[in-house]
């Protein structure tokens, strides 16, 4: 299990909440942003900024699977993804999306849910 800091309020962050932040900064990080780690991110927020064509849905799904499974993220070894639904609200473009898979820590099958891109 993984301990970290709340982006916003400072506070100690562990567990599920914790690796809810993780999920949600690794989906908003474009691949090769980041000066030393090249191979860290997705390229959720290129399909964002796009619009919302009928293969939308299947590339979003596709790019969550691989950048959750990617080692250089490191989440594949504490989370294993097995749904993921997806909200588009298209009054204010915010893309939500609900994660269900096994948490690696414990065994337990839980939802992460309002990750935003």
């Amino acid at each position: 299990m993984s301990i970290g800091t709340h982006e916003i309020t400072g506070k100690r962050l562990e567990g599920l909440p914790e690796l809810q932040q993780r999920i949600q900064r690794l989906f908003r990080t474009r691949k090769v942003t980041l000066v030393v780690r090249r191979a860290y991110g997705s390229n959720l927020p290129e399909l964002v900024d796009k619009k919302t064509v009928p293969g939308f849905r299947l590339d979003v799904y596709a790019e969550v699977a691989e950048a959750l499974a990617n080692p250089a993220n490191e989440i594949n070894d504490e989370f294993k993804l097995h749904q993921t639904q997806m909200t588009v609200d298209n009054e204010n473009g915010e893309v939500q999306l609900s994660l269900l898979g096994e948490y690696l820590v414990d065994g337990q099958v839980v939802k992460i849910e309002g990750i935003t891109l």
